[in-house]
């Protein structure tokens, strides 16, 4: 399974990579647009407005030279046929005094130029000041940078939020897991989203379901343990009561005190060995076994131990298996599944092991014919402690044979499932990979007794 960080930042459909890069990227390409759209209207103005000042140039220069050869009304006719165009900016002639001989009001506020005619007299020519453009200011370049500006702010922000907001949810799970709530779950408070922040909010989930199992699991077992403890600590409390009062039944009150002592050694046996293989904390040497002859072999001894009450137990297999294992350990996994089928099929039945060799690795399966285990149990019996028949007594068992078995199956990186078998009865399927052919190294963390 891929790493819920690693796949946060990796490129995906729809994912979080391309979220933030498209927006990024639309964000600088939207300020470049304003920018240079701006800049394109300003020098489109700026064009004009010059084209306006050379006219205006080429009328002031061409009225004074009229004003200094040809007399004043020269000069006035050409700027009244000047001032008749009304794209054309206004210009207005005012003699020495300030008296307006042509021209429009607007003009005289704006740039003036003082003429001395041929006569001597002096006049003045006058222009609006915003026609001509070496007098306006150059634009600012703080419209781009500002409008810029506000929408990296608003991308920003809308980005900030999209993300921040289910990271502080997963932030406030976390927290919480931590606390020991570990019904926490956040999938849900995401929305729709299907990005990689939504699926590391799925991983979350998945890991709180796997924490509350594994915390409401050690809870029950704790509680079982002490229950499978005290019924025989009980009992060989009675017995050295009844030894108490009564001596003379020594022999048998000391044999059933010795009896309890090795159950109670068997389970904490059992329970080290299931330990051993949760944790993985020691180690055991593997070897070149045939797990085909392995089978064989526990085959042999449950059927002759089956054949004792009208049972029997019979293999099916089509080749060897030749692999690096940890043999003891898988031979305490067989022979723990197949025992438990002979317990529990019916008088005058067999036990069906077949084994199936191929691309896919070793595939075992036995099928008894007994009673069968509801649907809603079929993975629960692999739990410790587990007993479906209530009323068993205490020597069937301590309920901890196939979780021993699914561990150790598990440690070759293989694994254990049940199902309700066609014919009535249960079947439980084991698969070995078949990685275990190649050579591997002599030791590997598994149990060691």
């Amino acid at each position: 399974m891929a790493n819920p960080v690693s796949r946060l930042l990796r490129p995906g459909r729809g994912g979080l990579f391309w979220k933030l890069f498209l927006s990024l990227w639309l964000a600088m390409l939207l300020s470049f647009v304003v920018g240079v759209f701006y800049l394109h209207l300003a020098g489109y103005r700026d064009a004009m407005d010059n084209l306006d000042s050379v006219r205006t140039g080429v009328l002031l220069s061409t009225a004074e030279g009229l004003l200094k050869r040809s007399g004043t009304d020269a000069a006035v006719a050409t700027i009244a046929d000047w001032n008749a165009d009304p794209a054309a900016p206004p210009v207005a002639l005012l003699t020495d005094d300030g008296r307006r001989l042509v021209g429009s009001p607007a003009a005289l506020t704006g740039y003036s130029r003082s003429v001395q005619a041929d006569d001597g007299r002096r006049f003045t020519l006058v222009t609006a000041l915003d026609s001509v453009w070496t007098l306006k200011p150059q634009p600012s370049i703080l419209i781009p940078l500002v409008s810029g500006g506000l929408v990296a702010l608003l991308f920003s922000s809308v980005l900030a939020w999209y993300l921040s907001r289910p990271l502080r949810t997963l932030s406030w799970a976390l927290h919480a897991v931590s606390r020991g709530d570990f019904t926490t779950r956040v999938r849900h408070r995401m929305g729709g989203r299907r990005d990689e922040i939504a699926a590391l909010g799925s991983d979350f989930d998945r890991m709180a379901d796997r924490l509350q199992q594994l915390v409401e699991g050690r809870q029950r077992l704790l509680h079982d343990i002490s229950h499978e403890l005290r019924s025989p600590l009980t009992r060989m409390q009675a017995a050295i009561g009844l030894l108490r009062q009564n001596p003379g039944k020594t022999a048998a009150m000391v044999e059933r005190i010795d009896r309890e002592a090795d159950r109670l050694d068997a389970m904490v046996g059992e329970l080290l060995t299931l330990a051993r293989l949760e944790v993985g904390s020691e180690v055991i040497s593997r070897e070149r076994v045939d797990l085909i002859e392995l089978l064989a072999a526990i085959v042999d001894d449950a059927a002759f131990e089956a054949e004792a009450c009208g049972r029997g137990v019979r293999l099916t297999a089509d080749g060897p298996f030749v692999c690096t294992v940890a043999a003891e350990v898988l031979c305490r996994a067989f022979e723990n599944i197949i025992r438990n089928a002979v317990k529990f099929t019916a008088e005058g039945t067999v036990v069906e092991v077949t084994a199936a060799t191929g691309q896919g690795g070793l595939r075992v399966s036995v099928v008894d014919h007994g009673p069968g285990v509801p649907e809603d149990m079929l993975d629960k019996i692999f739990e410790p402690f587990l007993r479906l028949d209530a009323t068993a007594p205490a020597t069937a068992g301590f309920g901890l044979g196939l979780a021993i078995a699914r561990r150790a199956v598990e440690s070759h990186g293989g694994m254990v499932m049940a199902t309700s078998a066609p014919q009535g009865g249960l079947a439980i399927e084991i698969g070995l990979p078949q990685d275990l052919l190649a050579d591997a190294p002599t030791r590997a963390p598994l149990m060691q007794d």
